[in-house]
C-alpha cells in the first residue's frame, strides 16, 4: 500500500472521530466566534502592502488528517522597497503527536509544540495581523489552500485571502533559475536563515520578493499592474 493510500485508510478508521472532537470543542471557544466574523469580512487587496508568510506542516494533505504546526509572516511595504519591522509567528498545537522527522526537520520540540496555540487561535492571529493585506507565500498554492481546507474541516466560514505567488513571479523573472526557494536564496544573494522554520523562511521569502519586483522595473502606474497580477495569480490558482 502506497504511503497515501495507508494515510487515508488511517484517517477514515482511528483519525477522523478524533478530529471530530477536537473540532466540536474549539466550535465552542471565544476565538472560533471572533474567526467567523474575520472570515466573513471582506478582504480587498492591496498593491503596496503585503504579508510574507510560511507554514510548516506535518505533510501534504490536510483533506487527510496533516496539520499546521508554525505559522511565521512578515510584513512588506513595496512603495518603499523595505520589509516592515512587526513580524508575527505562531508555534501551533495540533490534535495529533508531530512525527520525530518533522520535529526534526523544523528543530520545534515537544514541550515548544505542547504549549502552542490551538489552530483556530493561531489562524484568527494570523488574519488580524494580515488585515489590509496581499499575502505571498512559495509557493502560494500549497500554503493558502491548506488553511482553507483546515477552515473548511472546522466548518468555518471560507477563507479567501487575495495573494500573489512568489514562485510563479520568480519564474517570470528569472527563468534560467530553478524556482525552489533554496536555490533562488542562493543564486541571489539573500542572507541565508535556519529553513523549516516558518518565520526564517517567511523572512527570506520577503527578501526574494522584493529583489523581484525590483525587477519588474515599475512605472508611475504600478498598483495597476500588481492589482492585475493579484487577480492573474487568484484565478490561476483558485481563489473562489
Amino acid at each position: 500500500m502506497s504511503s497515501i493510500g495507508f494515510k487515508l485508510l488511517r484517517y477514515y478508521i482511528y483519525d477522523r472521530n478524533r478530529w471530530k472532537k477536537r473540532i466540536k470543542r474549539d466550535q465552542s471557544t471565544p476565538a472560533f466566534t471572533r474567526l467567523i466574523d474575520s472570515l466573513r469580512s471582506y478582504q480587498e487587496s492591496s498593491s503596496r502592502y503585503f504579508t510574507v508568510f510560511d507554514l510548516e506542516t506535518t505533510g501534504f494533505y490536510p483533506a487527510l488528517g496533516d496539520e499546521v504546526i508554525s505559522i511565521g509572516a512578515v510584513k512588506i511595504d513595496l512603495l518603499e522597497g523595505c520589509i516592515i519591522e512587526e513580524s508575527f509567528y505562531r508555534i501551533v498545537r495540533p490534535i495529533h503527536k508531530v512525527p520525530r522527522f518533522v520535529r526534526q526537520l523544523t528543530g520545534l520540540s515537544i514541550g515548544e509544540i505542547k504549549a502552542g496555540w490551538t489552530f483556530i487561535e493561531a489562524l484568527d492571529d494570523f488574519i488580524t495581523f494580515s488585515s489590509g493585506t496581499t499575502l505571498i507565500a512559495h509557493p502560494v498554492k500549497f500554503d493558502v489552500y491548506f488553511l482553507q481546507t483546515l477552515a473548511q474541516k472546522w466548518e468555518l466560514p471560507d477563507y479567501l485571502p487575495p495573494y500573489l505567488d512568489s514562485e510563479a513571479l520568480a519564474k517570470e523573472t528569472f527563468p534560467e533559475i530553478n524556482p525552489q526557494l533554496d536555490t533562488l536564496i542562493r543564486k541571489l544573494n539573500i542572507e541565508r536563515h535556519e529553513r523549516h522554520h516558518a518565520l526564517n523562511d517567511a523572512r527570506m521569502t520577503a527578501e526574494l520578493c522584493l529583489k523581484l519586483f525590483n525587477e519588474l522595473d515599475l512605472e508611475a502606474d504600478y498598483e495597476k499592474e500588481i492589482r492585475e497580477r493579484i487577480a492573474r495569480d487568484n484565478l490561476v490558482f483558485g481563489r473562489k
